[in-house]
């Protein structure tokens, strides 16, 4: 692999000058960095930032169906691969073939009369910040599972179960997993839990007034972005989406090296 387009994080401090160490190593070793869009011939698409970015990337550059491999000058970045200190010898390693790819599912959700939105790690609907609690139904299958009022819900992915999904205490899913994470937001109910579904069920999301008559909207993200709102009655549908995210995984990590490093 020699061709490249490299993202950064215009925010993150270090994020341009970092940019150009990578392009200036792979112009070295022979390689091409494509400019302002990916080339045709494009096989790779570094991105230098945090989770958030990229999430943002895997959404803004699905269309050209390139493997992307993360570079953390963020935070916690767990999607990505290597840090900042490390890049220039990942970038080396990719150059050398020495990866693998990752193919990790999505989940597409859409309002009535909206078009869809896809989402690498999760779906978030939430109450708003000075709101009462939420009503919310949850189909499965068009079969009613639970109704409860809380703070909100996420649907995650197995790549999103180490986001939101995990704070508000859902289960890690290992990323190879074919399953979606149901997971409450503060439920006002004992038996309402964090629970796990195949990855080929449907699923759909009805807001109700709740238990004083209130009707309240509910807040939808998708990765953080695409906000909406969603009145009573109305619902959201959520699914495995046919596409895929190609993540780049460096040979020498793993799954469980990776939760070790992050979460100490």
């Amino acid at each position: 692999m020699n061709k490249f387009f490299i993202i950064y994080n215009e925010s993150k401090k270090g994020g341009e000058t970092l940019a150009g160490k990578i392009k200036a190593r792979i112009e070295e070793r022979g390689g091409v960095v494509a400019e302002e869009k990916p080339a045709e011939d494009t096989e790779c698409i570094l991105v230098l930032g945090g989770d958030g970015t990229f999430l943002r990337a895997a959404k803004d550059y699905a269309a050209y169906d390139l493997p992307l491999m993360g570079i953390n000058i963020g935070t916690l970045g767990f999607l990505t691969q290597a840090s900042g200190e490390d890049a220039l010898n990942a970038v080396d390693r990719l150059m050398e073939d020495e990866y693998y790819l990752s193919k990790r599912t999505e989940i597409e959700c859409y309002y009535d009369g909206l078009e869809k939105s896809t989402a690498l790690n999760d779906v978030v609907i939430s109450r708003g910040g000075y709101s009462h609690l939420v009503g919310i139904m949850i189909y499965i299958n068009d079969n009613l599972f639970t109704a409860y009022e809380g703070d909100g819900l996420i649907i995650s992915t197995a790549t999103g179960s180490t986001g939101y999904n995990l704070s508000a205490g859902g289960p890690i899913m290992a990323p190879g997993v074919n399953a979606l994470l149901i997971t409450p937001i503060c439920p006002h109910a004992l038996g309402v839990r964090s629970f796990v579904i195949s990855g080929d069920d449907k699923v759909r999301i009805k807001i109700r007034g709740n238990r004083h008559r209130v009707s309240e909207p509910a807040y939808v993200t998708v990765d953080g972005a695409d906000y909406t709102t969603l009145s009573p009655d109305e619902e959201i549908h959520i699914a495995k989406a046919s596409s895929k995210c190609k993540m780049i995984m460096l040979k020498s990590t793993s799954f469980v090296e990776t939760l070790n490093n992050k979460f100490h």
